[in-house]
């Protein structure tokens, strides 16, 4: 059965580079399944995620002042990978900044409460995936669209850790 649209309607569209479209669209158990898609293609392959888990997006600062941080989306892979998601329409003076402190502020938060001798520091991947609009990252810009940056040895640009990433 289908239906026409009546006259003097408008349609409504959602907006994905909102917070409230794009947690609308990729951030609900119904429609992880997009999500899943939209990593899997951002990965091309060097990641395979078949599954994923909403988890908390408030981390309290240290301080009752300061120092917290609230991601648009996190999710967990079935390999225990950690996945921040974070939407950004206009120039951030300081976003590289802020990338290094949402995934410093998650790490930290992984990290065993007492017992740390048990711990030995062994931490799951993390990585951090922005859709930025209206600005660029690089001065003077190269028209690179997706860029996938991790820690490389500056000497010989060889990856210096592989278990984190920003997107």
């Amino acid at each position: 059965m289908t239906t026409a649209k009546q006259p003097g309607s408008t349609a409504v569209y959602i907006d994905p580079l909102t917070d409230f479209g794009f947690k609308r669209i990729f951030g609900t158990e119904p429609h992880k399944d997009l999500l899943i898609a939209f990593l899997n293609s951002i990965f091309n392959g060097q990641k395979h995620i078949t599954e994923l888990s909403f988890s908390k997006t408030e981390y309290k600062g240290d301080t009752i002042n300061g120092g917290g941080a609230v991601f648009d989306l996190l999710c967990t892979g079935s390999s225990g990978e950690k996945f921040i998601i974070e939407v950004q329409r206009s120039n951030q003076k300081n976003f590289k900044e802020r990338a290094l402190f949402y995934t410093s502020r998650l790490i930290s938060d992984l990290a065993p409460k007492g017992k740390r001798h048990l711990w030995n520091y062994e931490l799951p991947e993390v990585y951090l995936v922005a859709l930025l609009e209206d600005f660029e990252l690089e001065a003077p810009s190269t028209g690179t669209v997706l860029h996938d940056v991790g820690l490389c040895s500056a000497g010989s640009g060889i990856r210096f850790y592989d278990k984190l990433g920003f997107i």
